[in-house]
């Protein structure tokens, strides 16, 4: 375990909502965005997170990285709370931890040329660089990810949309990070596009020996770049397990419903497909389901899901793969 980079134990993640006291609103109620979530990541590897829009992955991305107020412990490999640390004390370990975010464009500030924005890390993080050493490590960077140096004073507008994740993962790098979160980086990119960045992803990983936390929708791109996968719904764990072992069978009934959802390329794979997709609509994360959240959605459920929640525990694939379920022995692959 000495290459443990990240270690999270019981992240949660939540905010008050007031009610409207002119409509009879009393106590303001808690919305959990994020419900005791447990992971480990080691250097170089990469923990795809993947789950429906409103299922906690962006809110999780930000409280490891301290943009949210979260709960619970986010233990760095020195040993050292993330989560305890003060604004001041946090900045120290900013440089190691970067974020690439969903909106390449919304990302960068529209009034700092490229070269700006790329060195802004550095100038915060390295103050023991000349200028002129800030512009060569920037141009050196530029063109790592594909750009060209003499793009160096030109504006964001200036660049499509996939230039502009190139700008912002040269914007995470430049400082030499340990771990970068990339918060559904590609879900606004071309397909062609979105392949472009993940292989430079991969390419900078193998090179640098990053770690990274990569959101996605995708199932296919995500099973592409991850060492290890996390399903997650209503905030909570439903699944988490090394890559081959989750896509060759996935044990729980809302992993199996997410691949079942993603199209093939293949009309007779398509069609002997025997797992039906997601009914119904995601509950209310201000009134989850009692017992297990997914229950309401589970075309397996039975009363015990109502009153108790599964713990997250070894399956029957091995250790390494866990799944919060009463009867994970009865999912089909």
């Amino acid at each position: 375990m000495s290459n443990l980079l990240l270690k999270a134990e019981d992240v949660q993640v939540s905010y008050a909502i007031r009610q409207n006291k002119l409509l009879g609103g009393g106590e303001p109620l808690r919305l959990k965005a994020v419900n005791g979530v447990d992971f480990t990541l080691k250097q170089g590897e990469t923990l795809g997170i993947v789950g429906e829009s409103g299922c906690g992955k962006s809110t999780l991305a930000r409280a490891i990285i301290r943009l949210v107020e979260a709960q619970g412990r986010v233990t760095w490999q020195n040993g050292t709370d993330l989560l305890s640390l003060s604004p001041g004390r946090m900045l120290a370990y900013r440089a190691d931890i970067q974020m690439i975010f969903q909106d390449p464009l919304a990302s960068l500030n529209p009034r700092m040329t490229v070269g700006q924005s790329i060195a802004e890390p550095l100038k915060t993080h390295r103050k023991d660089l000349s200028r002129r050493e800030i512009r060569a490590r920037v141009e050196e960077m530029m063109v790592r990810v594909g750009l060209l140096p003499d793009q160096i004073n030109r504006y964001p507008h200036e660049f499509s949309g996939g230039q502009c994740q190139r700008i912002g993962i040269a914007r995470a790098l430049i400082v030499e990070p340990k771990l970068i979160i990339c918060d559904e980086p590609v879900s606004a990119l071309d397909v062609s596009i979105q392949a472009q960045i993940i292989n430079l992803l991969m390419d900078l990983q193998q090179e640098k020996g990053l770690a990274l936390l990569f959101i996605a929708h995708d199932l296919s791109v995500v099973k592409h770049i991850s060492t290890e996968v996390m399903v997650l719904y209503l905030g909570r764990v439903m699944e988490i397990a090394p890559r081959d072992s989750l896509y060759a069978r996935p044990l729980h009934p809302y992993t199996q419903a997410l691949m079942a959802a993603a199209p093939v390329p293949d009309p007779a794979i398509e069609r002997a497909k025997t797992t039906l997709p997601i009914i119904g609509e995601l509950p209310s994360p201000l009134n989850p389901p009692s017992g297990c959240v997914f229950r309401t959605r589970c075309p397996k459920a039975a009363a015990v899901c109502a009153e108790e929640a599964p713990p997250l525990s070894a399956s029957l694939n091995g250790d390494q793969h866990k799944v919060a379920c009463h009867f994970p022995e009865k999912s089909e692959a």
